[in-house]
């Protein structure tokens, strides 16, 4: 096998950092849009904590405008893509934080991934458990 040059593995190192940081980052919105949902929904209302709700949502909101100004978005698709495609497609079955609103490069960018056929056969639908 052939060695990398520095410049090859500056290269693949940034690229695969860049996918792994996104796809963290929609890790982190799956985590805050379940704590938003238990806090707003699931949990019982005498024991709901509207600060932990609050902060949930600042994080959802936050990091959507993150992504908004990535210009990793229009990178070729990668594992990143993938994982904050069907992370915004669960915050949206939810119901969770408007995503797309005020944010034109994300929700183009969405909707396009939307019409992806994987994304299409495992659209979510009617009552889940989670």
């Amino acid at each position: 096998m052939a060695l990398m040059t520095s410049m090859m593995r500056t290269r693949f190192c940034g690229a695969r950092r860049a996918a792994l940081r996104l796809q963290a980052l929609a890790h982190g919105l799956c985590d805050a849009g379940i704590a938003l949902r238990w806090e707003t929904e699931r949990r019982p209302e005498p024991l709901r904590y509207k600060p932990i709700a609050d902060g949930m949502t600042i994080k959802l909101i936050e990091s959507c405008d993150f992504v908004e100004r990535d210009p990793g978005l229009d990178d070729p698709i990668h594992i990143g893509h993938i994982a904050l495609a069907t992370a915004l497609a669960w915050l949206e079955f939810r119901r969770l934080p408007e995503f797309c609103q005020g944010r034109p490069r994300l929700s183009h960018w969405y909707r396009a991934f939307l019409q992806r056929p994987s994304m299409q056969k495992t659209d979510y639908a009617g009552e889940t458990h989670d």
